[in-house]
């Protein structure tokens, strides 16, 4: 081997670069859900719930691909929009996740960096190295039972590369089912699901956002209609080992091998912390 080759392998081993991950984050197409009632409802993803992890994950020195399964630019919840969603409720906190997710332009429709799931198929799933999901309601409009997703979702549990969600996020897990779409169909059916044997996460013990707060959060935020299902049964009805903080509203994460999940929008910081640490 000559020197010059030499010399750009020492580069490699030493240059920050070189033990950077690549994050995959999935979001949602989604910006309208039609509700158990018959109401449309305006959704989307999160915004402390997707900014606070990949602002973190960005200053760790990780690249960041941002994908939705059709590759359209992601719609932000209005209801997500202040800053009494974050953990620090500060004014100074929200306005620099906010201008950090106008710099991405992830929701401009015309310059969005956001690809299609295709795209990733066409990368090659195996050159990420962590994925993370956000929540907000969207994910149960077409991640559920997205069949790609799921394949995703199989490769990092096989490779036990880091995987974490947050909130309404963890029901993406279930697009990993064999038979994800009879899932939901039974569960928005309002019937006890029957999950297929071989789902990945069988057994895992993780969390979603509860039923408590989703019962406040129908209340409050859905006008009185409600989701055709909750995440909480969802994923104790496919066989995920569910458990949630004593009190709503709290941070609360579980870790369990590869998989970490948060309980709702006060944990996603948590989140994103023990995916980096998983990540060195």
């Amino acid at each position: 081997m000559n020197l010059k080759k030499l010399l750009a392998m020492a580069a490699l081993l030493v240059s920050p670069l070189a033990v950077a991950d690549n994050v995959l984050v999935v979001m949602s197409d989604v910006s309208e859900m039609k509700l158990k009632g018959g109401s449309d409802y305006k959704t989307g993803f999160y915004l402390n719930e997707l900014m606070e992890p990949v602002k973190l994950m960005m200053e760790a020195g990780h690249t960041i691909t941002f994908a939705t399964p059709m590759g359209l630019a992601p719609t932000l919840d209005p209801v997500s929009d202040t800053a009494d969603h974050f953990l620090d409720t500060s004014q100074e906190n929200y306005n620099a996740h906010k201008a950090l997710l106008n710099q991405l332009m992830l929701t401009d429709k015309d310059h969005s960096p956001v690809v299609s799931f295709a795209r990733i198929e066409q990368i090659g799933i195996e050159n990420f190295d962590a994925l993370f999901v956000p929540g907000g309601h969207a994910p149960l409009g077409d991640l559920v039972s997205n069949d790609q997703l799921g394949s995703f979702l199989r490769h990092f549990n096989a490779e036990s590369k880091p995987t974490g969600l947050v909130c309404h996020g963890p029901v993406a897990l279930l697009s990993a089912l064999p038979n994800s779409s009879e899932f939901e169909t039974q569960m928005k059916a309002g019937k006890k699901a029957k999950a297929a044997k071989g789902w990945v996460y069988d057994g895992y013990k993780m969390t979603s956002f509860s039923n408590s707060e989703e019962a406040v959060a129908t209340q409050y935020y859905l006008g009185g209609d409600e989701l055709f299902y909750w995440p909480q049964n969802a994923l104790t009805n496919a066989g995920g080992n569910y458990s949630r903080s004593k009190e709503d509203w709290q941070p609360h994460v579980v870790v369990d091998r590869e998989l970490v999940t948060g309980q709702n929008n006060k944990s996603s910081i948590a989140v994103a912390q023990e995916l980096l640490k998983l990540m060195k």
